[in-house]
């Protein structure tokens, strides 16, 4: 900066801004500095300071858009609420922010004052001095010349500043855009450039995971942008692992949580509200701000900050006018390694200095290098660093910064950067990624790829404008470079490198661990063993994924949670308690603390018991609506009936619920929430609490709103909301009735009067600074405060709220806690906190850092049925808990026992803890942090470096000896000083009914504040919301109304005060009616339509009654009114907000964004200036002339009325003249509206029919007075697109989802597949597959559709597939025909979907969560017929490694575990040797499973393509016998055990050694022998009496051999008792059903012989001779099964039921013991029990160096998809031990990055992974 008035002498008023102030002084500092010393007058200093919302204002004068453009180029913006007055001695002003979120009301008097002030009523004006009563608007200013005596108004004063300079003319000459630097190059704008850039299609492209990106980001991020052009939603929160504790390498974004606004400012609504929205930015060298001239605009101004590839090719280039532009590059070698990450920020620093002092005007950081042999800095970590480093050096406001990445494609991301410094991004290979899928046509749109990228950039402002509103940020300009963030486990060495300023509590990952997961990303790329890379990216950072990212919601938890709470299974629970501790340990804060015990504990007796402890808990608040009504009413019984208390939300509740008084099954909510007025808050709801909770923030989504959707606002919704059915609703962020801590205080105490008995509540949200805010709303008389976690649930948010916003609980609540006691404010409320809880070590720290009560939200609802699916927001939920289909509802199971079985479950658990502790009470625990320490088990290097000090500082030693007792000190709200106690007293025979009315006057001041309230509770109480008749209670007043005037009126109550008001006047409005008029006594000059008389946000929430008002009215008016009647002469900014219902009629003028929202009810507009369009935000409306005799008639009629009780006289002169008048009125009438009375009609109509009745019309009020007959549609009715949009539900929509399949609701719409095998009356005769493979191939995609894709699936669960198949993936690929793309995805856990999709019994269906209630996928025949199809299409090519090791492993036995781990450490590149004992490969799946149910040619195949990969057989050899294993094991580097579980159980009765009883395997090996033509000898059933001993999988094939050989009869023995046709209480989902199945044998024999084969509890006790040393029969007696007093069964015999079975053939399929012992006897391997090789648990190393073991010799007999499993993980432990490190997957396909480190290798051509793509 430059002064040509103080010269040298400038640098004596620095800083400009003084250290640690206020920022009311920080504006001060500014203010008089760019006055003293920058040539501004105090005017336009003001003006450029706080600038109007210029940007979007198409009736803004030019001439002053021009200034504010001008200044923008200079400064950015104040943002924020604000009203400020400023003076110079002599000029006396005032400018209010560009929002209008602050009240700012003036009198002028004819004695030559003006008194202004946030009310009105501060001083005694007698009536007859006053000339005008006004009001600052949004943005507007007012300057008094006290010298003068004049007022300048705002269009007069701001003309004048604008025409001072040539503004215009500078920008015309001297302004850059992107459209300039595209003219000098000769280019259109909307160029598309050459879409071929060299770089593999998106399936091969490394630089997908070397940047990050994972399947989940392309599919549920990145194609939303494309096909929605918005971000896609997500349900039910953020349960997944912190960045600081996560082991999969998050990128550096991850560390980073989005701060918002909460009391101290109001977030904003970006879509109703975008008029006050802007991204526009001018980029680069800044002009000298003191000397204003054309200089000033010499910057390139850019309309948002997302540039295109084609934008970003031509800034490079550019040099016009000069400027030049310089690229650095900011990658570093990768041989390098991790230790090259810091010196490559060094270089990056300095080479950007170095391009500022080489006249660069703009640097764009790329990483465009980053490749094989270069690894990416991380572009935030570059670009904060530059951003910090050049303010240091004095050099930032010299250049503009533009980032070129690969790495950013979330609206977090973007958002971060800039935050962090950036003026533009180029996101280079998100672009790229999606003009790949679209040139694939995998998109599913016809797009160019300029169409694509603008997609994405309408996307992505919409998103970054969310994320900038919820800080209440209107403008780039102000949000850039603010850093509105706090780190999570970031270390200070970080911080003061790169992100200066920044707060991180926990220190943190340093340099040395981000550089460790830099270079673990690239090898995961271009490792030289690439292995299983590829499948690593889904890794199930927003779905939970086996082996993936951890999360708190895991199917095993979700399991044992309601085995034990339906079942009242205490074993259930603790298995649920241990699973949880475990996954809270790897993803909360809290996992890494731990308790210090006692030595001696308490006995339990001495505990506090668990029916007081339950008292301290709650549910969340989950409004009806986002629940189903019987999942909602359900919390509140079981809450009721435990003296707990449920949340009703925000969504309200009906009134029978809270009216019924049955203490045992009350529906009851106790807790009402209130986000300030949003759905149904009557004084009705408010009188039937005894907590009122304002909501000012959610945790999935804090500084947001939400909608519901119409097609999910039911009739019972729209009743309880005091809406219409199938009208939308939306929720604003609270930003309408707090823009403050005084204005919270307010609605506080508007909450107390409304129900002097209730607890006063205040939800906040957890982020830096919580524990101030906490303590101002302490001080604003608040008795209960909620600290929510960061990972709460939501019904429907976006993916970024839900996944970056706010910070844990656990920082929160400590904070809070510390705070309070250090104010002495702790005894005055209770604390809660929320987010997460699960068990009772959750409970018991969330405690001790603080918190009395505790919020559960999540875990209540899983006991209830929910399953963790995350599909709320698509009203899908297949249990009946999220949603309103009234056919999914049938499927909720869940019942109050569920819930309170849940809660005293998790209190008794606490009572362990509290005797451990030696806490005798809760109480005790609370604030003891010296009772926590850190976790001595350290979970991993990340984790060990958080600090957890401030967390843990008790608070006592910060302010010892205060008391807090939470709630032990009562807040004083003055109730016994209410003038509503007087009301009352007069008013008390006719609420008690003994008198029918009263008439009452008084006077009141401002400060009478919720006048009425407490009357009205009285009422509602005992009247509910029907109130008294009209007029029973009459109350004339004079003066001025104080705030919240006669807020929740209830019905039966008029009021008329002669006067004006404040704000909040008619807030909730609940049927009652106040009229408000000037006093009489004013001047006769005085016009009321030119005057204010009431002050913002009037009617807000009002749902019935009538308010009148003469004169205008300020901003806000009628916000979400649902059901009130309003007149009044003149409305500002924002009118009609949110309205859901009723009617108003507008005599006069209008503010700007009329109508946003607006989704019910009519507004009547007298437009006579012909402007209103101009000013109507016209997205949800139409507006229409009144024609309508209806529409008439109720204009007349309330005019009339209006008239007798305010006089008014505009109203007078319409009613005059009214034909003339109605010319000028226009009808403003919602499209969804329309659409939903136009519905109502036609039902009426239909119904009416019914009845025989002629006229079908509607003729009495739908909703308060909402009826006519409907208008007839306009042409144009735009759609939607509001901020929580979902999925639509036009007619149109659902005629094509008829024609085409359903994937979203295909559960509910498609049959399970019946008929997987051929007729069973024609395949028993042959011995071809029993697969019916064309028949299922033909459904395969119905099946497909069936598939829900869950967010929690259970089929890839510890119950579900072992392998962990990404089987949603696979389904989902398949119904959209990507069957290749489907194919890698299957490829990725399985080496064998042949085997399995044949012969496993698919333990992922029994656990599919379809069949909770409904037949479960087709998930086996899918996955089949993928791998067939691939062979079929010749996919299936031998892949043998790039790279060899040179190491040599042998693997001993060829089944299932033996070829899966061959497969793996071939592709690893070992050299791999397989022996078989047998003649051909295969083991068990050669030679135990029948050629009708395993096809030889399959196996034989898979062998052939293993061959030609590398893997050498070796068959006919036993290991121990034929080659000694302990020399095999010196010549190789190790050996794998996979010889499977080969002895047979014996049943060693009588008659054991007679001919004719073999085991099963005899029989089925020597048959299968025979049939690929051995000419062995084999045993024949033809012509036999067989029977077979033993179930099971073996012995229906036992029986279909035998059937086809032509068996005489089969009979097969079973000793337990018939399974259940369905599952049994001791058998819950999702564990296998152990149900009666019949199988393929089965079904067969009953086919042939007539009836099923199998009896059951039946024993064999002696095998009968023919006396020739033959069997001939089986002598059998019954046995009966029951349990003893430890729950253990036991049998016994039935007397007399002996019983003789004819049988010549005796087959013995009882399972096996465990492997040969010869080879491991000869290599001293340890046994376990059951004689398997033993190893340690989780691990496949035996007792012997270099051997492992894997399969059924390891883990016993088990499922073949178990034994591929095992040889998977086993050859993953193999290669780790080898090498060092290994790139094959762990569980689920997931190749932990942990054990990814580069390792030096010869020159080889490097091998691309493919990366599938759904």
């Amino acid at each position: 900066m430059m002064s040509s008035k103080f010269g040298d002498k400038l640098k004596l008023l620095y800083p400009v801004v003084e250290a640690d102030m206020p920022d009311s002084a920080k504006v001060d500092n500014v203010l008089e500095f760019l006055i003293t010393a920058g040539g501004r007058s105090l005017p336009e200093a003001v003006m450029t300071m706080v600038p109007e919302a210029w940007q979007n204002d198409p009736l803004m004068d030019p001439e002053k858009k021009d200034f504010y453009r001008w200044a923008a180029f200079a400064m950015e913006p104040w943002d924020g609420p604000a009203l400020l007055t400023f003076s110079d001695g002599r000029y006396v002003g005032a400018i209010l922010d560009r929002n209008g979120l602050r009240p700012s009301r003036y009198y002028i008097t004819k004695s030559g004052y003006m008194v202004m002030a946030s009310e009105v009523g501060v001083l005694d004006i007698p009536n007859e001095d006053v000339t005008q009563k006004g009001r600052l608007q949004p943005g507007r200013m007012l300057l008094v010349d006290t010298v003068v005596g004049e007022v300048t108004k705002d269009e007069e004063l701001k003309q004048q500043i604008a025409r001072q300079r040539p503004v215009g003319k500078w920008l015309k000459e001297q302004a850059i855009t992107l459209k300039d630097l595209y003219a000098a190059r000769g280019l259109q704008s909307s160029v598309t450039m050459n879409g071929d850039s060299g770089h593999p299609p998106v399936q091969s492209d490394l630089r997908l995971p070397l940047f990050g990106y994972s399947l989940e980001h392309l599919n549920l991020l990145l194609v939303p942008y494309a096909k929605n052009k918005k971000e896609a939603l997500g349900s039910m929160g953020n349960d997944a692992a912190l960045a600081c504790l996560s082991q999969n390498t998050p990128l550096m974004f991850e560390y980073f949580k989005q701060l918002f606004a909460q009391v101290t400012n109001p977030p904003i609504d970006p879509i109703r509200e975008s008029i006050v929205m802007s991204l526009a930015c001018p980029v680069g060298p800044e002009a000298n701000i003191l000397e204003p001239s054309e200089e000033q605009c010499q910057r390139l101004f850019l309309d948002r900050p997302i540039l295109t590839l084609q934008d970003l090719s031509v800034i490079k280039t550019t040099d016009y006018r000069g400027w030049k532009t310089k690229t650095i590059d900011t990658t570093f070698p990768v041989t390098d390694g991790a230790a090259g990450l810091l010196p490559a920020i060094d270089r990056i620093c300095g080479e950007c200095s170095q391009g500022v002092e080489e006249g660069y005007r703009l640097l764009v950081l790329s990483d465009r290098q980053a490749g094989e042999q270069r690894v990416p800095v991380s572009s935030l970590m570059s670009i904060g660093a530059v951003h910090h480093h050049l303010i240091k050096t004095r050099q930032r406001l010299k250049v503009g910064l533009i980032l070129e990445t690969g790495e950013a494609r979330e609206m977090h991301h973007f958002c971060v950067l800039v935050g962090f410094g950036a003026d533009a991004i180029c996101p280079y290979l998100l672009y790229e990624s999606l003009i790949s899928l679209n040139d694939q046509n995998l998109l599913g749109i016809d797009i160019t790829e300029d169409e694509l990228q603008q997609r994405v950039i309408q996307a992505t402002s919409k998103g970054i404008s969310k994320v900038m509103a919820k800080m209440g940020i209107s403008t780039l300009h102000s949000y850039k470079g603010a850093q509105i963030f706090e780190a999570v486990g970031l270390s200070k060495e970080v911080i003061d490198k790169c992100f200066i300023g920044c707060a991180s509590r926990l220190d943190g990952v340093n340099f040395k661990v981000l550089a460790q997961e830099t270079i673990a990303r690239h090898q995961l790329a271009y490792g030289i063993r690439s292995a299983d890379a590829a499948s690593h990216l889904e890794p199930g950072w927003y779905h939970w994924r086996d082996g993936g990212e951890k999360h708190i919601n895991d199917p095993t938890s979700i399991a044992h949670l309601q085995d034990a709470t339906r079942n009242k299974n205490q074993s259930a629970y603790e298995k649920y308690s241990a699973s949880q501790q475990q996954s809270v340990r790897s993803c909360t804060l809290r996992g890494q603390l731990d308790f210090k015990f006692i030595d001696q504990p308490l006995d339990l007796s001495e505990i506090e018991p668990a029916a007081n402890i339950v008292k301290r808990f709650v549910t969340g608040a989950m409004s009806f609506g986002s629940l189903s009504i019987e999942a909602h009413s359900t919390l509140a019984r079981a809450m009721n009936r435990i003296g707990a208390k449920s949340n009703t939300g925000e969504g309200g509740e009906n009134a029978d619920r809270y009216l019924v008084k049955d203490p045992k099954n009350s529906a009851r909510s106790a807790i009402k929430q209130v986000a300030s007025g949003r759905f149904g808050v009557t004084s009705s709801y408010l009188a039937n609490a005894d907590e009122l909770q304002i909501k000012m923030a959610q945790g999935a989504k804090p500084g947001e709103g939400g909608e519901l959707p119409g097609h999910k606002v039911t009739d019972d919704i729209a009743h309880t909301r005091h809406s219409v059915p199938w009208v939308g609703l939306i929720s604003p962020p609270p930003h309408h009735d707090i823009y403050s801590i005084e204005d919270l205080a307010e609605l506080i105490y508007n909450l107390k009067c409304a129900n002097p008995v209730a607890r006063i509540s205040v939800k906040l949200v957890s982020e830096v600074g919580v524990g101030v805010i906490a303590a101002g709303v302490a001080k604003g008389k608040a008795e209960h405060i909620t600290i929510s976690g960061h990972d709460g649930g939501t019904g429907a948010s976006t993916w970024t709220g839900i996944k970056h916003a706010g910070l844990p609980w656990e920082l929160g609540i400590s904070e809070t806690h510390q705070t309070l006691v250090l104010n002495d404010l702790r005894s005055r409320v209770k604390l809660q906190t929320d987010g997460q809880l699960r068990t009772g070590r959750d409970v018991v720290i969330a405690g001790m850092l603080g918190a009395d009560e505790f919020a559960f939200s999540t875990a209540p609802l899983i006991a209830m049925g929910c399953t963790m699916m995350r599909k709320c927001h698509l009203n899908t939920c297949p249990v009946g808990v999220a949603t309103q289909d009234p056919e999914l509802r049938k499927k909720f199971e869940g019942q109050p026992e569920h819930v309170v079985n849940f809660f005293f479950m998790l209190a008794e658990e606490i009572r362990t803890y509290m005797a451990k502790l030696g806490a005798r009470t809760f109480q005790e625990l609370i604030g003891r942090t010296d009772l926590l320490k850190r976790a001595d088990t350290v979970l991993s290097e990340k984790s060990q470096l958080l600090q957890f000090d401030k967390v843990l500082t008790n608070a006592l030693e910060m302010r010892p000896g205060v008391n807090i007792i939470g709630g032990s000190v009562k807040q004083d709200f003055a109730l016994e000083e209410r003038l509503d106690n007087q009301l009352i007293a007069e008013a008390r025979d006719v609420i008690d009914g003994t008198s029918k009315q009263c008439n009452i006057k008084v006077d009141a001041g401002n400060t009478v504040r919720a006048f009425a309230t407490t009357l009205s509770y009285e009422v509602a109480r005992k009247y509910s919301d029907e109130g008294l008749p009209d007029k029973s209670i009459n109350i004339e007043v004079k003066g001025h109304g104080g705030q919240s005037f006669c807020a929740f009126l209830s019905k039966g109550i008029h009021v008329e005060l002669e006067g004006d008001s404040n704000d909040y006047v008619c807030k909730g409005l609940s049927g009652g009616t106040v009229v408000i008029y000037p006093p009489k006594d004013l001047p006769a000059e005085f016009k009321s339509e030119e005057n204010i008389i009431v002050g913002n946000v009037c009617l807000y929430g009002a749902t019935s009654g009538k308010a009148y008002f003469r004169g205008t009215a300020a901003e806000r008016f009628c916000v979400r009114n649902s059901g009130a009647t309003a007149i009044v002469e003149g409305v500002g900014d924002h009118g009609c907000e949110y309205m859901t219902g009723g009617r108003v009629i507008i005599l006069g003028p209008t503010g700007r964004n009329f109508a946003a929202g607006m989704s019910g009810g009519f507004a009547y507009i007298f437009n006579k200036s012909g402007t209103f369009e101009s000013l109507c935000n016209m997205e949800m409306v139409a507006l229409e002339p009144l024609v309508k005799d209806i529409d008439i008639t109720f204009l007349k009629e309330h005019l009339q009325e209006y008239v007798t009780y305010t006089g008014s006289e505009v109203a007078t002169h319409i009613l005059s003249n009214l034909e003339e008048s109605l010319k000028y009125f226009v009808k403003v009438f919602p499209h969804e509206y329309r659409r939903a009375l136009k519905s109502i009609s036609t039902q009426k109509a239909k119904e009416a029919q019914k009845r025989g009745v002629e006229n079908g019309l509607v003729t009495k009020p739908l909703q308060n007075g909402s009826i006519s007959p409907v208008a007839k549609k306009s042409k144009k009715e735009p759609s939607v697109q509001d901020i929580e949009a979902t999925i639509a539900d036009t007619e149109m929509e659902q005629k094509m989802l008829d024609k085409a399949l359903d994937k979203t609701r295909g559960f509910m719409k498609y049959h399970r597949q019946r008929k997987p095998y051929r007729p069973a009356e024609t395949r028993y005769k042959d011995w071809g597959e029993i697969y019916n493979h064309q028949v299922v191939k033909k459904e395969l995609k119905m099946q497909a559709a069936r598939c829900m894709d869950c967010g929690t699936p259970f089929c890839q669960s510890e119950t579900g597939c072992p392998l962990g198949n990404i089987i949603p993936t696979w389904n989902d690929l398949v119904f959209k025909d990507q069957w290749k793309e489907a194919l890698e995805r299957l490829l990725a856990t399985n080496n064998f979907p042949e085997f399995t999709g044949r012969c496993c019994p698919a333990p992922c269906e029994g656990a599919c969560v379809l069949g909770i209630n409904a037949p479960a996928v087709t998930i086996k025949n899918i996955e089949c017929t993928i791998i067939d199809h691939a062979f079929e299409q010749g996919w299936i090519k031998p892949q043998p490694p790039a790279f060899r090791t040179g190491k040599k492993v042998v693997v001993v036995g060829s089944g299932p575990s033996g070829l899966a781990c061959a497969a793996q450490l071939n592709k690893a590149g070992h050299t791999v040797t397989v022996y078989e004992r047998n003649d051909r490969v295969g083991g068990l799946l050669m030679y135990g499973i029948p050629t009708m149910k395993m096809s030889k040619p399959a196996v034989l195949r898979r062998r052939e393509l293993m061959e030609d990969e590398g893997v050498t057989f070796i068959t006919g050899t036993t290991i121990g016998k034929d080659i000694d294993a302990r020399e095999l094991l010196d010549s190789n580097d190790a050996i794998v055990m996979c010889t499977g579980a080969t002895r047979p159980r014996n049943l060693p009765i009588p008659g054991r050694d007679l001919e004719g009883i073999y085991f099963a395997i005899q029989f089925l090996e020597g048959w299968q022998k025979n049939q690929l033509g051995n000419l062995n000898e084999y045993i024949d059933a033809k012509g036999k009496d067989v029977v077979v001993i033993g179930g099971g999988d073996t012995g229906c094939d036992c029986i279909g051999t035998s059937l086809r050989m032509d068996a005489k009869s089969i009979t097969s023995f079973e000793i337990l008792t018939e399974p259940p046709p369905t599952r049994a209480n001791d058998n819950p989902w999702p564990t296998w059903p152990r149900i009666l199945r019949v199988d393929y044998g089965h079904e067969e024999v009953k086919i042939k012989h007539g009836q099923d084969p199998r009896l059951f509890e039946i024993m064999s006790e002696e095998f009968l001779d023919d006396g020739a040393g033959n069997v001939t029969g089986i002598r059998t007696c019954q046995v009966s099964w029951t349990k003893d007093e430890a729950g253990r069964w036991k049998m016994a015999k039935v007397p007399d039921t002996t019983k003789t079975f004819k049988a010549d053939l005796v087959l013995l399929a009882m399972g096996f013991l465990g492997p040969e012992e010869a080879v491991v006897d000869q290599l001293g391997l340890d046994k376990d029990p059951r004689s398997n090789i033993k190893s340690s648990k989780g691990k496949f190393r035996t007792s012997i160096p270099k051997v492992y073991a894997a399969g059924d010799c390891h883990r016993g007999q088990s499922l073949v998809v178990h034994a591929i499993n095992e040889g998977r993980q086993a050859a993953r432990e193999v290669d780790l031990d080898l090498m060092g490190q290994t790139a094959l997957a762990g569980p689920g396909g997931i190749v932990i990055q942990s054990t990814l480190h580069p390792i030096t290798a010869p020159d080889q051509q490097q091998h691309q992974q493919p990366i599938a793509v759904a």
